[in-house]
């Protein structure tokens, strides 16, 4: 598969862009996309659970996951096992994918391994009447209706579905985008088990709907562009340690806030980033959900 490298530099640009703003003191004010984070108010932010952040240590520095136990629990819940028996600790990168993934989790390093716990069911899709959070931003070219889950990028079938299927189901599902975490598996749907990979490139036409989307890093995913690539990598990057944030010292607990993405500010965070037009959404890969880490706000 071609490496997708744009996806970086298509962010940049389209938060970059400034969205020209009247009012009654200037009529041409520039309103940015940082500025209008910058200003949201209390109400707009909400805590990471650190019951469910992961923190990841890696040579390059720290990696700070949110698990996501509304869309992927039983996943989630195995992962949490794992880290806390520190499985995942000293196993390498053992296969690592320009512009595609980089996947872990495997004590034979070769991805013919896992742990001693039962593979996990599939949790690909669910119905959108179970992800109440769903906050669709508009449509793009591979999905009928784009946006978030409470930060997450997603997509969804069109909800008219519903009345049309003899199951009434309509499908939401977490979309493979770059700093998207999800899991690894053979041919068998229900045989994932310690291995994960997270996202490095735009791979939701190869990845969405058949693979388990379980995070997504809030902090520190420029720690992840050194991981060494190759199929295997000659020096692979090892994970030095997993942890979950509960259960550090205060000291080492993450600070950090996401941007509620049914949020008024995140509305106009978009509409100043320019990303939507006519309903169509340029790019949801290249959008940020900003955060605030030990009170700056990122994007």
């Amino acid at each position: 598969m071609k490496p997708n490298i744009g996806v970086a530099a298509l962010a940049a640009a389209f938060l970059a862009v400034p969205a020209v703003a009247k009012d009654k003191n200037d009529k041409t004010a520039v309103v940015r996309p940082i500025d209008i984070a910058s200003a949201a108010p209390d109400d707009a932010w909400r805590p990471i659970d650190l019951e469910n952040t992961l923190l990841m240590d890696l040579p390059q520095g720290e990696v700070v996951i949110e698990m996501r136990p509304d869309i992927a629990p039983k996943t989630v819940a195995q992962i949490k096992t794992l880290v806390r028996q520190h499985f995942y600790d000293d196993l390498d990168f053992h296969r690592v994918i320009e512009g595609f993934v980089a996947q872990g989790g495997d004590p034979k390093g070769d991805g013919t391994g896992g742990s001693s716990l039962p593979d996990i069911p599939a949790e690909f899709t669910h119905d959108t009447e179970e992800m109440p959070d769903f906050t669709p931003i508009g449509r793009d070219r591979m999905a009928a209706r784009v946006g978030f889950i409470d930060g997450l990028p997603a997509a969804a079938q069109p909800e008219s579905l519903r009345s049309f299927r003899t199951d009434k189901h309509v499908e939401v599902w977490g979309a493979h985008c770059p700093g998207v975490m999800s899991m690894a598996r053979t041919t068998d749907p229900n045989s994932a088990n310690s291995q994960f990979f997270l996202v490095i490139g735009d791979a939701r036409q190869s990845l969405d709907r058949r693979y388990a989307v379980w995070g997504w890093i809030v902090a520190g995913f420029e720690n992840t562009r050194r991981i060494e690539r190759g199929e295997p990598p000659k020096r692979p990057t090892p994970i030095l340690r997993m942890r979950i944030a509960a259960d550090v010292p205060d000291a080492e607990k993450p600070h950090i806030l996401v941007m509620k993405t049914d949020s008024e500010a995140f509305q106009k965070y978009l509409e100043a980033a320019g990303v939507v037009k006519d309903g169509f959404v340029r790019n949801l890969c290249a959008i940020e959900t900003p955060r605030k880490i030990n009170g700056k706000v990122e994007l």
